[in-house]
């Protein structure tokens, strides 16, 4: 390896994605131009497979939490429980975000469906800016819209006295552990 040969997209990531290239060669130019200190391990990648249906994740899977040895705590929500989803006939498919089991930080999400690809950033921009499970939650959507999925957490309460996340409601559908 030559010290002063330095790469960045495809030819040096994990992530082989056009969004991801470009994201890392302006990161380079930042730090180039500017004396800027960002690494690539700290960009937050999402991703989309535009297959039928669209699958949207960003973030860790539950195994990698699992290797890993995090604790977390797994929300879902299925689009037969959507009502935009039921008015198009696309109810298969959900929005499934796992969560630090003592916060509600956001460590990663997976969405399968139409408009997955799209539905992502939502997730991806809260993840990037910090912004917890609960503030997630309140974000109002248009109805209806299948966007409205992502407010999966609208019954969930974070404690942080206790560091603990509880259901206020349980949802029709068990949470995956």
């Amino acid at each position: 390896m030559d010290p002063r040969v330095f790469g960045v997209g495809d030819c040096c990531s994990a992530f082989k994605f056009t969004h991801a290239a470009d994201f890392m060669a302006r990161m380079v130019i930042r730090n180039a131009l500017f004396f800027g200190s960002a690494k690539m391990s700290d960009l937050i990648i999402p991703y989309s497979t535009f297959t039928t249906p669209e699958v949207g994740s960003v973030g860790l899977y539950e195994s990698d939490l699992k290797e890993r040895g995090i604790a977390y705590k797994t929300f879902e929500k299925h689009f037969s429980e959507n009502d935009r989803a039921i008015c198009d006939d696309s109810t298969s498919g959900m929005v499934r975000i796992r969560v630090d089991a003592k916060s509600d930080k956001i460590l990663g999400a997976s969405i399968v469906g139409i408009g997955a690809g799209n539905m992502i950033s939502e997730i991806t921009l809260a993840m990037q800016t910090g912004t917890g499970l609960g503030k997630l939650s309140a974000v109002i959507h248009p109805y209806p819209t299948t966007a409205s999925a992502i407010r999966v957490a609208e019954m969930v309460v974070v404690n942080k006295s206790m560091g603990k996340l509880r259901l206020v409601q349980p949802f029709d559908r068990p949470c995956v552990e």
